[in-house]
């Protein structure tokens, strides 16, 4: 799969909530492998380009189809907050 596959795709929570929208990869060229996925906001801020991004763990994503899932539970703004330290 190439990194452009998987931008623009959907992110879904465990519950079935859209959470975001790939927007990028993090990458760790030390290391040679992906960090996480950089999520575009899924309000109507992101969708014009102004809402904020956060980047998701790979741990966290349990599988990348036609959209990318997340495990466990839905993700509040403040899992998120927690997930990415703030930023």
């Amino acid at each position: 799969m190439k990194i452009d596959d998987i931008k623009g795709k959907e992110v879904i929570d465990g519950k079935g909530n859209v959470v975001g929208e790939v927007e990028d990869i993090d990458l760790d060229f030390r290391n040679r492998r992906i960090e996480g996925l950089v999520l575009r906001e899924a309000s109507i801020t992101g969708k014009i380009g102004r809402g904020e991004t956060k980047v998701i763990p790979c741990n966290m994503v349990d599988a990348i189809g036609e959209k990318v899932l997340l495990k466990g539970k839905p993700l509040t703004q403040e899992d998120l907050d927690v997930i990415t330290g703030g930023e």
